[in-house]
């Protein structure tokens, strides 16, 4: 039988597992105390179900697994995200003007989409709450 001790954070969540069938319960504590001092610990003899519940994304929570709750993306998650998806917009439309500017044709059709996007992108960012 393995012996395990899992090392939690506060929400419940697996951070890392010590595993070693070769010390006693009091020194797989101590070698977890010692490398993750601010954590929450909990030892099994048996841990090998344990485990499994961790490795398919359950949470350990008031002595039981649960699944986790959904983290809501923050306000600046959200906004990065809007930036990111508008940026790999605009990086086509560089090249597209680069390209037309180098042929020495027109690029007005590629200012007014540019126009677009960029107020598409502000009425996005400012209806993040």
């Amino acid at each position: 039988m393995n012996q395990y001790v899992f090392v939690l954070n506060e929400h419940g969540e697996r951070i890392a597992t010590l595993v070693d069938n070769l010390v006693t319960k009091e020194e797989l504590m101590s070698q977890a105390k010692a490398q993750f001092p601010n954590a929450i610990y909990m030892y099994s003899s048996n841990g090998d179900a344990m485990l499994d519940a961790f490795m398919s994304g359950k949470v350990y929570v008031d002595g039981q697994f649960v699944e986790p709750q959904i983290k809501a993306p923050t306000k600046a998650e959200q906004v990065a995200q809007i930036k990111d998806y508008y940026d790999k917009r605009f990086d086509v439309l560089d090249k597209a003007v680069l390209r037309r500017r180098l042929a020495n044709t027109d690029i007005s059709d590629l200012q007014a989409q540019y126009k677009t996007l960029q107020t598409e992108m502000v009425t996005k960012i400012k209806a993040v709450k």
